[in-house]
């Protein structure tokens, strides 16, 4: 086919149309495909700052804790090497 100025066009086929057709779908697909991991990376790095926060708070608290306890009961042990631990407080009275 030849346009008005002369050069030689290719006519619109139904092939090209379908095709063009697919490619638009096939990259609406991806953008929402890529959307919806998009979503689902930035929950879990949410959920794991939450655990990772919740972890450090705990942390924290445990060496306050542990003065705390003044159980009478409470038998305190220390590691001295290896699989050796050395137990105190079974014998007060």
């Amino acid at each position: 086919m030849v346009n008005a100025g002369g050069s030689w066009a290719p006519r619109p086929s139904f092939g090209r149309v379908l095709g063009l057709l697919a490619a638009f779908a096939a990259w609406m697909i991806a953008g929402v495909a890529g959307l919806v991991l998009a979503v689902v990376v930035t929950a879990l790095l949410v959920v794991a700052g939450l655990i990772g926060g919740a972890a450090v708070a705990l942390t924290g608290k445990v060496p306050r804790a542990r003065t705390r306890v003044q159980d009478p009961d409470v038998i305190e042990a220390q590691n001295v090497g290896g699989h050796s631990w050395v137990a105190y407080g079974f014998d007060r009275q």
